[in-house]
């Protein structure tokens, strides 16, 4: 489950230095002096939820980590780099950490907390803006999947939500401390929200929504047309279906997969319907007639990619995440 470690020495890494309230500076120092001097600085943190568990994936710190050595921590996290943006240090971490390769629709951006602390008898300053990053799995990435930066992480595991909630109100030594009553709860209060839909609210809602549009139907009168012309009318309605499919991918990348997910889902019960109903005049996750507010949430719909791990595993095979629309 290893990639072993590189012999060659990496020139330090460069943080963008930033000042109380987040904002950069224009400096940039050496990843060992932000942390020695206190400099605030930004970093993302990355969780894999498996929806139909509800587990989220741990990593185990690498014994050799300069901060909380061995112990139980986010699923993948780092520093964003001087210059580097946050979402493509997310992605990037990921597979560097453990090895997968996810598509950058999967990472939901879902609060900015502010980490700081001192720890290592001072010697270790940790003033860190970090961006907390959701993606969602509707069932377990196999753990063989994954490959382990040995410099980083030691081992993964799936724990559940509340368990792993449990722990941290506990201050559990084996785990890295966050406090679940301060900022941190966000991500457990996000997570226990977006599972207690009210199903009659929202087709209410939904209903609500739809009723706004009139039915109307469209016919065409073909008499007097010669074949000719119904040969060139075929041909247009075939092009139309072609600029459909266009117009939904330049909406949004993902929006062809979503709209075959809710088609495939909308016999499934009356909300799933409604859902499809909605999608098909919108042609995608927003509403036109409220501003393009989403209507749709993450834990609404999802697509099917294929999982790129950097070994080959037993069982391999399509992976369905959750996609994020409020973004």
């Amino acid at each position: 489950m290893f990639k072993p470690e590189t012999e060659q020495l990496k020139q330090e890494e460069h943080l963008d230095v930033l000042t109380k309230l987040g904002e950069k500076t224009g400096i940039s120092k050496p990843r060992g002096d932000v942390h020695r001097d206190g400099d605030y600085h930004r970093a993302v943190h990355v969780w894999i939820l498996s929806e139909s568990t509800q587990e989220l994936l741990l990593q185990r710190r690498a014994d050799c980590k300069d901060s909380w050595p061995g112990l139980w921590d986010i699923s993948s996290a780092g520093h964003i780099s001087a210059g580097d943006s946050s979402l493509v240090t997310a992605r990037r971490e990921l597979h560097e950490e453990l090895g997968i390769i996810l598509p950058i629709d999967a990472f939901e951006m879902i609060f900015i907390f502010l980490q700081e602390c001192v720890i290592n008898e001072g010697k270790y300053i940790n003033n860190e803006f970090n961006d907390v990053y959701l993606v969602t799995t509707l069932a377990p990435i196999p753990l063989e999947a994954f490959v382990l930066q040995e410099s980083e992480v030691s081992a993964v595991k799936y724990i559940p939500v509340e368990e792993y909630k449990n722990l941290l109100a506990k201050e559990d030594p084996e785990y890295v401390p966050y406090d679940v009553n301060e900022q941190y709860g966000q991500l457990f209060n996000i997570i226990a929200a977006r599972y207690k839909e009210n199903v009659e609210t929202r087709s209410l809602a939904l209903q609500k929504q739809l009723s706004r549009y009139a039915c109307i139907s469209l016919d065409a009168e073909l008499t007097g047309l010669t074949d000719a012309d119904k040969e060139a009318l075929a041909l247009l309605v075939k092009a139309g279906t072609v600029i459909d499919d266009l117009f939904h991918l330049q909406v949004w990348y993902s929006n062809p997969a979503l709209r075959d997910w809710l088609k495939e889902q909308a016999e499934i019960s009356n909300l799933d319907k409604l859902k499809w109903m909605y999608y098909r005049i919108n042609k995608s996750p927003w509403s036109c007639l409220d501003e393009n507010e989403a209507f749709l949430t993450t834990a609404d719909s999802a697509v099917s990619c294929f999982l790129k791990p950097q070994k080959l595993f037993l069982g391999g095979r399509e992976l369905n995440i959750r996609l994020p629309f409020l973004c």
